[in-house]
């Protein structure tokens, strides 16, 4: 993060930040910028900055610099960092998947579900791990269950860095005879924005990761969400543990 209240749009291009984000290339990723850069223009960078949104992702493309731009150099290769996306891509390592078709780039952080992409911004979602829920009804087969997780496990609320498992946002999930789930969530709080929407997206996932003929979201208030019914990773990221 840059700290304080310096901005980059105060710093000339190619200064040093006060405090750089952290950011790691795996040795293929950085060979493959390397080439990548190879015969652009002196002073061409790697931009990288993360579409926000239920799914944030990461998005690179070789470029100038510009004033906002939030210069690193990591193992020799030159990243633009966008200013607005820094607590997303803190602690981020970028990889090169060379077994892709076509081969890209994989940017993994705390702050971002798991994607591939090439330096033209293309990207594929990749599966993420499970986190603890609560239920009073019958519990949906472990296995139904993991696959759910791991799919809700990439969305993101719009207004926070994290995804919603591991926020504690979901309470619990249910399946009855007829195979139908309940998902039990709730929202950071009652006046979010973004209830309607996310409500879609979190059916839309799970009914794809599960095979369910339907899904439900059922909303609830009590007991209400608070930063101790997030995970000890997320916790731990948010600085409660």
């Amino acid at each position: 993060m840059t700290g304080g209240t310096d901005s980059a749009a105060d710093r000339p291009i190619g200064s040093t930040p006060p405090s750089p984000v952290r950011l790691r290339l795996t040795a293929g990723a950085r060979d493959a910028l390397r080439g990548a850069l190879g015969g652009r223009a002196a002073g061409s960078g790697v931009r990288i900055w993360v579409e926000r949104g239920m799914h944030p992702h990461a998005q690179m493309m070789i470029d100038r610099p510009s004033p906002r731009d939030i210069p690193v150099e990591v193992d020799g290769v030159l990243l633009l960092v966008d200013e607005a996306s820094t607590k997303f891509l803190l602690d981020t390592e970028i990889r090169y998947r060379a077994d892709q078709n076509p081969p890209g780039f994989e940017v993994v952080g705390p702050f971002l579900p798991s994607r591939v992409g090439t330096t033209d911004g293309s990207s594929v979602t990749a599966p993420a791990a499970d986190a603890p829920g609560a239920s009073h009804a019958p519990a949906a087969p472990p296995e139904v269950e993991e696959r759910v997780r791991n799919a809700l496990k990439n969305i993101y609320d719009p207004e926070i860095p994290m995804n919603i498992i591991d926020l504690g946002l979901v309470y619990g999930l249910t399946r009855n005879e007829s195979g139908e789930l309940t998902i039990r969530m709730t929202m950071t709080s009652p006046g979010c924005p973004a209830i309607e929407e996310l409500t879609r997206e979190v059916e839309r996932a799970a009914r794809e990761a599960s095979g369910a003929p339907d899904v439900h979201v059922e909303l609830v208030w009590e007991p209400p969400w608070g930063p101790e019914r997030m995970t000890e990773f997320a916790r731990r990221q948010f600085g409660y543990a």
